[in-house]
């Protein structure tokens, strides 16, 4: 039922990617701008100020692909908006745009040029926390969360009342999501399928030796987990195409998820363990080009 559907909505896979975001930029600007605000914990200005991340994101983005004459799918201004979404709320905008501005700078005039499958996206997110750190301002709660105030249930931390990227904390979201772009021929969707497998055994035996089904739980339906496994994963720029280098990125993804995100948080590790796979993915290719060159001379 659901394949005839995707059949007869005729929009490519790069124009349900934009969908997908926009429902999950209204709903972070509900969870951290209109709710906060409503509470009395925000100005009205704070309503306007949430938005400038994902529409600098893509304005910047598409300014790069005017000067630069770039007319590829995956382009600056969908990159510049899907760095928008996974900042934290602690982010500076000013920040958010020099280090956008690098990025795109790197992709254009040295990534795209060299066809690199370097994920800058994946670098950004954690070049951009490192900056944080050093400057105190690493935070992914609004001051209603940092409240206390209001206790959610798991049911509510599901739906996205809970900290997590700017636009990414709605589980449901992005497994509604996962199910617009599951049946695209172009979406590599056996990369989250694999990893996801793999992280929930993981976390399954983990649980299982702690003796504590609760962390089970907690972590399964972490929505930063979620949206690097649906959306950044997958993509085509970054990410491997034959069967054998697919299932053994997708195998490394997931399973070093949870190492990581033991050793830093459930916010960072997915990034980490998806960096450490894209780098082990640009070296696989440099030996099989290496090899190919040796065989040709």
């Amino acid at each position: 039922m659901m394949s005839r559907i995707h059949k007869r909505i005729r929009i490519s896979l790069i124009q349900k990617l934009y969908l997908c975001f926009l429902f999950l930029i209204l709903f972070g600007w509900y969870k951290n701008g209109l709710v906060p605000y409503l509470n009395h914990y925000y100005p009205v200005s704070h309503l306007f100020y949430i938005l400038l991340f994902p529409i600098s994101g893509f304005g910047i983005g598409a300014l790069f692909d005017y000067l630069f004459k770039n007319k590829m799918p995956y382009n600056n201004k969908f990159y510049g908006l899907l760095f928008s979404l996974i900042i934290p709320i602690g982010t500076n905008i000013f920040l958010f745009l020099f280090v956008l501005t690098f990025l795109l700078f790197l992709n254009t005039l040295w990534i795209s040029k060299k066809d690199l499958d370097f994920h800058f996206i994946v670098f950004g997110k954690l070049f951009l926390i490192a900056i944080l750190l050093c400057l105190g301002h690493y935070n992914y709660a609004n001051l209603l969360e940092e409240s206390g105030l209001f206790v959610y249930s798991y049911l509510d931390g599901i739906f996205g009342y809970i900290k997590g990227g700017l636009f990414t904390s709605s589980a449901v979201l992005i497994l509604i999501s996962f199910l617009l772009l599951v049946f695209d021929t172009y979406y590599k969707k056996e990369i989250p399928f694999y990893s996801y497998g793999i992280y929930f055994l993981s976390l399954l035996f983990f649980s299982i030796y702690k003796g504590d089904m609760n962390f089970l739980l907690a972590h399964m339906f972490s929505s930063d987990v979620l949206f690097l496994l649906v959306f950044l994963a997958p993509l085509s720029s970054f990410s491997p195409y034959s069967k054998k280098r697919i299932t053994l990125y997708s195998i490394l993804v997931g399973f070093l998820i949870l190492p990581f995100s033991l050793l830093t948080n459930f916010y960072e590790g997915a990034y980490l363990s998806l960096i450490l796979a894209n780098l082990l993915l640009i070296g696989l290719n440099f030996l099989q080009i290496k090899q190919i060159l040796r065989q040709i001379s």
